[in-house]
């Protein structure tokens, strides 16, 4: 292992961090106001993947709505904050049947001219959002890690990316728990627009696939994929990922077997009778696999290297590693060879992560470092998605909607990102959010004047009476079979 190399980057990395000098923020008015420029000219390069010039034009209200400063970010407050017919922008969202893996496309390509490197990482998470009613596509009760527990709310499973200059989202799918393909659910599917050949498919199956598309668009250079335990501990994933010709480094839990050196293994004979034996057996049966866990009390402590992950918002970020080649358990068989790798922290030992890699032998310790602090930016992403683009502000109940709308969110973060790359000469501190409070004072936004507010006004009235209506004639309809004689 490179155990001086990394070192020294640490300590480098430490001296450098304990002299900070205050950032430089050398933006001119004129910089500001390119920014404006710069989305109109963004914006212009997904125009072909559009039929009709109304699906330009709402494509760009949209964009502009959720890089602005609209409290909610949702159809109704951006079309009526953009001079739009509320009932065009959610018809675009929620119903249209635009292609969206043409902008996906086209999407990831230009992700990977501003922040592509051949040995780029490929990020798959998933991220949730709690939704009250049961109307909305996909919604169940299930695991929701926003708030850290059970409740009723949406899951989607998010393809990420990330390199030196920077990271940006890239596609998400929407899972749909089992339940939802159940045959009483039919009315339900329907009414939400899932497609007919959909089945059900696990978040790892999901995050596979977003893999393997943009594999096929070729427009994403990576040579690594990043993922949690969910991911990591399912074989089918990192075999799936393997096949691609990609490195995975997947957290695992603290309880997976695995041989420290090969098993041998036999194929039992045939004993005369019954079916021909085609499992293989432990030549040696009590030579059972080990947790990884209790590997860590045998790991030498000269064996432990204290390297610097990354540079966080307090300051560095700096672990223990070890790395140990290992043999896979697999239905208490040995499988692949692999690597293991332990992050332990420095401030508090018993705080112990795991990861498996099918990386070459081969590989640097000091490449694990950095590919482990690759895995932060999906977390970056997700944050700044919902805090500064509106990722949980929809309100679309369609399957249409729901992916309609994580496709223009990932656009717009990822157009964010481009000016942080873009002015990082000038402002090389700059971050998203404050790329997007620079930009909403360059933002064109129609006059809200007394007449605007009336419109405005009118437009809350009637709405509210519809529903009201709606709601009263739900309601006679349920009295008069309650009480027939009831005056009403």
């Amino acid at each position: 292992m490179p155990k001086r190399i990394v070192i020294e980057t640490a300590r480098s990395e430490m001296k450098k961090a304990c002299r900070p000098s205050v950032p430089d923020c050398n933006l001119s008015k004129r910089d500001v106001e390119r920014f404006s420029k710069e989305l109109t000219k963004y914006m212009k390069q997904f125009a072909p993947a559009f039929e009709r010039i109304e699906q330009v034009k709402h494509s760009q209200t949209y964009v502009h709505g959720l890089l602005s400063d609209v409290t909610r970010k949702n159809v109704e407050q951006m079309a009526l904050g953009w001079g739009e017919k509320v009932r065009s922008l959610q018809y675009f969202i929620g119903q249209s049947p635009w292609a969206g893996e043409a902008v996906t496309a086209m999407h990831q390509g230009l992700i990977g001219e501003s922040l592509g490197e051949p040995d780029g990482v490929a990020l798959i998470d998933e991220s949730s959002t709690v939704k009250q009613g049961h109307e909305s596509v996909g919604v169940a009760r299930q695991y929701c890690g926003s708030v850290g527990k059970i409740a009723n709310g949406q899951v989607g499973v998010y393809l990420g990316y990330a390199s030196r200059k920077g990271y940006s989202l890239v596609e998400g799918r929407l899972f749909m728990p089992a339940g939802w393909f159940d045959e009483t659910q039919t009315e339900r599917r329907q009414a939400c627009g899932v497609p007919d050949d959909l089945t059900f498919k696990s978040k790892p199956e999901i995050g596979l696939e977003l893999l393997q598309n943009a594999q096929k668009r070729g427009k994403l250079p990576f040579s690594w994929v990043a993922a949690d335990e969910l991911y990591g501990d399912s074989p089918t994933f990192r075999d799936g990922v393997d096949a691609l010709g990609k490195w995975y480094f997947t957290e695992i839990k603290s309880t997976t077997p695995i041989w420290r050196s090969r098993p041998q293994v036999y194929l039992p004979k045939w004993k005369g009778h019954g079916r021909h034996p085609t499992r293989l057996c432990l030549r040696h049966p009590s030579q059972h696999p080990v947790r990884v866990k209790d590997l860590v009390r045998k790991i030498p402590k000269q064996d432990w290297v204290p390297a610097v992950i990354k540079e966080g918002s307090k300051g560095p970020i700096a672990c223990e590693f070890a790395c140990l080649r290992v043999i896979e358990s697999r239905a208490n068989l040995p499988a692949t060879e692999l690597w293991l790798i332990l992050r332990r922290n420095l401030e508090d030992p018993a705080i112990v992560k795991y990861y498996f890699s099918n990386a070459p032998a081969q590989t640097a310790l000091d490449e694990f470092v950095r590919i482990s602090g690759m895995r932060w930016p999906i977390e970056t992403i997700f944050e700044e998605a919902k805090g500064e683009v509106g990722l949980d502000h929809y309100e679309m109940r369609s399957w249409l909607g729901w992916h309609h709308h994580m496709l223009l969110v990932a656009l717009a973060h990822h157009f964010l990102m481009r000016l942080k790359i873009r002015f990082r000469e000038q402002a090389p501190a700059l971050t998203v959010y404050q790329v997007r409070l620079l930009l909403s004072c360059v933002l064109p936004m129609p006059v809200f004047d007394i007449r605007a507010a009336l419109e405005r006004v009118r437009y809350y009235q009637k709405r509210n009476f519809v529903a009201y209506h709606s709601h009263r004639k739900a309601k006679l309809t349920q009295l008069t079979a309650l009480a027939p004689n009831l005056a009403l």
